[in-house]
């Protein structure tokens, strides 16, 4: 294998044991932790009026030190094409078809419809659009994370043993795995 920038070279097969290490570790992590979030985030969804949680930090001397906030997120309503071969009829119709929907009529379309009585209607037509969807937006089952800064490198001093555990990763080599020797009667 060639060297670059003066960098040893690195044994394809140890390439291969680094990412099988780092594929499995990152499995047994997410199987840990993912679970964690996800109840977290469910109980955001599921608790009445709540949208968001505050995480903290307790610290030695007895006080917090805030780390972030989970926040369900907010989708806007939003207009789809739900039926190409309707909207093309409607487009056509309208004389914006180039053998198909001009992108930029379909987006000034999609961007002056509205939604009343279980019908999307082209306010500058006035007409019913078929083949159109429409999303109401409102609260999704998605909840992310706003970390505050000073917090988050806090908790990263505290989960200090995560990275020593790992820091040799990226030099992992086959001898890493050699078994010692045992002696009789050991």
């Amino acid at each position: 294998m060639p060297e670059t920038d003066n960098a040893p070279a690195v044994d394809q097969s140890d390439l291969a044991l680094r990412a099988a290490v780092a594929y499995r570790v990152k499995k047994i992590v997410a199987a840990v932790c993912d679970p964690v979030i996800e109840a977290n985030a469910q109980h955001i969804v599921d608790t009445k009026g709540t949208r968001s949680l505050t995480a903290e930090m307790p610290l030695p001397d007895g006080g917090t030190q805030p780390l972030g906030t989970f926040t369900q997120t907010m989708a806007k309503a939003k207009f789809y094409i739900a039926d190409q071969k309707k909207v093309l009829d409607y487009a056509d119709g309208l004389g914006e078809t180039d053998y198909v929907i001009r992108p930029s009529f379909e987006k000034a379309l999609l961007s002056r419809l509205v939604y009343k009585g279980g019908q999307v209607i082209d306010t500058a037509t006035g007409e019913i659009v078929d083949g159109i969807g429409y999303d109401p937006g409102g609260l999704t089952d998605t909840v992310s994370p706003k970390w505050n800064n000073a917090g988050l490198e806090a908790l990263d001093g505290r989960l200090g043993f995560v990275e020593a555990a790992l820091e040799n990763l990226p030099n992992l080599t086959a001898d890493d795995f050699a078994l010692p020797m045992l002696e009789a009667g050991e």
